[in-house]
């Protein structure tokens, strides 16, 4: 219920109350003057009756008739002690039986039986008897002591058996209880409704919009609008101070929240710079990966290329020797050549996204790592489909091409491949001499419908089930040697999504670990697709962290 119609109902109410409460006790207060004034008249009308009555009991008839203050009366009977009472208890007067203000005048339903019996019963027991909408009362003889006629209590002994007769008159008139209330009413619905006009706008003015303007400012405060202010009335006192303690209020969440607006924006930026040094960091970490390859493939052709030169010096070979010694020069160069080559292959370059295949960056990938894989006694295993080794690199650049950026596919294959050595790497040699089988990497390419799966896995020491799912979030290694930097798969999927692909990851502990790339075939999709990261089955969308996915 709004707030106003509450208040306007709660004022009619109270003024309904008081009017009700008015209208009763000016009721009762009537009623109590009605019964005073019915003790005087019967004082006045016993007085005079006593007076009218003659030494011998006689009714001084015409002296009663003649009493001018009848006209106050609107009816009156009196009976004396002569009557009898048939079987019915009806009352047939005997002796006196006066009307003074006439039996003409009286409706014709007048209840004269219910009357006569009312004074046979009030003289009977000198006490006043209600009836008939008015009192009867015992009249007794000259030197009866005085009573109270409107007592209605015991009397002792027989001293009621002296009484004259009596006398009956209606109550004085009174206004009904109805009448009064319909009288009243214009009155009451006028002050009602200006007492309530009155106090509603004052509430209103005072109270009601003031505490509306507050709730209406609290919500724009509660909907993040801290600005907001509501301007306090203009007079003191509770209202002015409750709203003035709102707005400072107000003005405190302000300040707190552009603080820690402030203090959200400083951590988002410390945040972002850490992520780009880390990345820095894992991209220096994948420069070192490729400078040791590179060191490795050019120092092997170095050394015979250095002999071939020293031989040529010596000016001792000639004609077929001669011409031995400069083809070893040549496929010695051409083969740093194409070191250098596959290095800058993996050059970040902004380029558009054009069709490629996938086997370069796969193949620049092998060869880098090669080296290390043989130090560590990890055995690289391509297949492309049904083939392996160069046959499969053949198979593999007979695919269908995909629509990216060679780079970048490579430092997503690149950074798989470390990772899978990472773990082997991070096994003890104890514990590395005693597992069994070899340790291994497989990495497998094949076209499903419109696209084509890269398969990375090994069997290495693998991850933990509750680990698995946090596997691509930024920043997380099990590598406590510091060597790993959490970035590797982040950047897998990162190529993924730029390429709208999938990955999905599957792992158990001692059961390896297996990551899955699912890349799009050129032409196989109009728009965009969101990338999916899968573990075990269940996917989420590139960009969330934490938590099973």
């Amino acid at each position: 219920m709004p707030l106003r119609l509450g208040v306007l109902l709660l004022v009619a109410g109270v003024n309904l109350s008081v009017f009700g409460a008015g209208l009763g006790l000016l009721t009762r207060k009537m009623a109590a003057d009605r019964l005073e004034l019915a003790r005087e008249l019967a004082g006045f009308v016993e007085y005079t009756m006593r007076a009218s009555i003659e030494p011998g009991g006689e009714l001084n008839v015409a002296e009663i008739l003649r009493w001018p203050y009848w006209r106050h009366f609107p009816d009156a009977v009196i009976l004396g002690r002569a009557w009898t009472s048939d079987e019915a208890g009806d009352i047939q007067p005997q002796g006196v039986w006066l009307n003074p203000l006439g039996s003409g005048q009286r409706e014709g339903d007048f209840p004269r039986q219910e009357v006569l019996r009312a004074i046979a019963a009030a003289a009977d027991s000198g006490l006043s008897r209600a009836a008939a909408g008015g009192l009867a009362l015992p009249i007794f003889p000259p030197g009866t002591p005085a009573r109270d006629l409107l007592s209605h209590g015991e009397r002792d002994g027989d001293d009621n058996l002296g009484a004259w007769g009596g006398c009956w008159f209606p109550y004085p008139s009174t206004v009904d209880r109805g009448e009064l209330f319909t009288s009243l009413l214009p009155a009451f619905l006028f002050s009602t409704l200006l007492m309530t006009w009155v106090t509603f706008t004052g509430l209103r003015r005072f109270v009601l919009s003031p505490v509306q303007a507050l709730a209406g400012t609290a919500r724009r405060v509660s909907d993040g609008d801290f600005s907001a202010r509501v301007k306090p009335p203009r007079l003191h006192g509770e209202i002015a101070s409750l709203m003035g303690t709102f707005n400072s209020m107000a003005e405190r969440i302000e300040g707190h929240d552009a603080a820690l607006q402030a203090e959200v924006r400083r951590a988002t930026a410390q945040a972002r710079a850490a992520e780009a040094a880390a990345m820095t960091q894992r991209r220096l970490a994948a420069t070192g990966e490729l400078a040791a390859g590179i060191a490795h493939e050019i120092n092997n052709p170095l050394g015979g290329l250095l002999n071939a030169v020293e031989a040529l010096d010596t000016g001792q070979v000639e004609g077929e020797g001669r011409r031995r010694y400069h083809a070893l020069l040549r496929s010695g160069l051409e083969r740093i050549g194409q070191t250098v080559g596959k290095l800058l292959r993996f050059t970040p370059r902004r380029t558009q996204p054009e069709p490629i295949s996938l086997a370069g960056p796969v193949e620049d990938s092998l060869a880098l790592v090669a080296h290390r894989a043989r130090a560590l006694g990890v055995e690289l295993v391509l297949t492309v489909g049904a083939e392996r080794g160069e046959a499969a690199l053949g198979a593999l650049r007979a695919m269908p091409p995909i629509l990216g950026e060679a780079n970048e596919l490579g430092q997503a294959v690149l950074n798989l491949l470390a990772n899978a050595l990472d773990a082997f790497e991070s096994v003890p040699a104890a514990e590395a001499k005693a597992a069994a089988p070899a340790p291994r990497v497989d990495i497998s390419v094949e076209r499903r419908g419109q696209q084509l799966h890269l398969v990375v896995a090994d069997n290495g020491p693998g991850l933990a089930e509750e680990l698995l799912a946090r596997a691509p979030d930024l920043f997380f290694t099990t590598d406590d040697s510091g060597r790993g930097s959490g970035l590797g798969l982040a950047i897998v999927h990162q190529v993924a999504a730029d390429h709208g692909g999938e990955v999905r990851l599957a792992s158990s502990p001692g059961a390896g670990f297996r990551v899955e790339v699912r890349l799009p075939l050129a032409g196989a999709a109009d728009g965009e697709q969101p990338t999916r990261i899968v573990t075990d089955g269940t996917a989420r969308d590139a960009g969330q962290t934490g938590g099973t996915v």
